[in-house]
């Protein structure tokens, strides 16, 4: 059992996310108010009603199951039928009071398996957001990938790259070590060199080195997993953004760039029904 929600409120300390699961692997349920449950809409209109017109809700395990449901996830909208603006958030109760652990814009949501951090991850149609221990946080966007074994040149590339940046203080490339991924970023022929060796990444992020159509280095970021999306949001140069997993959720850069163009925090937690 989740005790710790209220002391959440005021903590800070987070844990590192996985790599990044497709949704289809991770979404085990769908919730979509259909058919509310009377008793959880009884409940939630308590601290909700007054603001939204729109309230539905059912009972839902965000942990394991126990004795009795403590967690509820709740349809909201100002308009009747939730015709625009509506939100979907998740509840917890901690033997005090309702905590409201996630919202965000929707009519559904999905719900995958209790994950190692003891609660369930959510899926809000978009973007999965996992548990960290507390709070959720934003992981990159789902996207396939195909792994493959990076060629001479482009290890060669690469371990220049991180010359430059570590100053001379770097060691060769294992390939065993190195993921080469193919990925549209301007012209639709770039790389992203996934590094997971234990002296570039120590006990934190991992380098991912990005290169161009022609092989050329255009960008280093680092990353936790080391986890990274390509966006459809472009800079001034036409090269679309790309999201990386950090201890605080995400962030998404401009290659190129030292500070991120925005990022998105963990979610706040709050006391079920104040204002967001």
């Amino acid at each position: 059992m989740i005790r710790f929600l209220t002391a959440a409120l005021l903590s800070s300390s987070l844990i590192s996310p996985a790599m990044a699961q497709s949704v289809d692997d991770v979404v085990t349920e769908t919730i979509d108010f259909k058919t509310p449950d009377s008793a959880a809409t009884s409940t939630a209109r308590q601290m909700y009603g007054k603001e939204f017109r729109t309230v539905a809700a059912q009972r839902v395990w965000l942990e394991d199951p126990d004795d009795d449901y403590e967690q509820l996830v709740v349809m909201m909208g100002a308009e009747r039928n939730c015709a625009t603006g509506c939100f979907v958030a998740a509840l917890y109760y901690d033997e005090t009071q309702w905590l409201e652990v996630w919202r965000r814009p929707g009519k559904s949501v999905g719900l995958g398996p209790v994950g190692l951090t003891g609660m369930k991850p959510i899926y809000d149609g978009f973007r999965l957001w996992k548990w960290s221990g507390t709070n959720y946080l934003a992981q990159p966007l789902t996207q396939e990938r195909k792994p493959r074994q990076p060629t001479e040149a482009e290890l060669a590339a690469a371990t220049d790259a991180l010359n430059k940046q570590f100053r001379g203080g770097s060691e060769p490339l294992d390939p065993a070590t190195v993921d080469a991924i193919d990925v549209n970023i301007q012209k639709g022929r770039e790389v992203a060199l996934l590094i997971s060796s234990t002296y570039y990444c120590g006990n934190s992020a991992c380098p991912i080195v990005f290169l161009d159509d022609q092989g050329k280095w255009i960008g280093t970021l680092k990353a936790l997993g080391p986890d990274f999306a390509v966006t459809s949001d472009k800079d001034e140069n036409g090269r679309r953004l790309i999201e990386v997993s950090v201890a605080g959720g995400i962030e998404t850069y401009s290659l190129g760039d030292d500070q991120p163009r925005s990022s998105l925090g963990p979610m706040k937690i709050t006391i079920a029904g104040s204002k967001r």
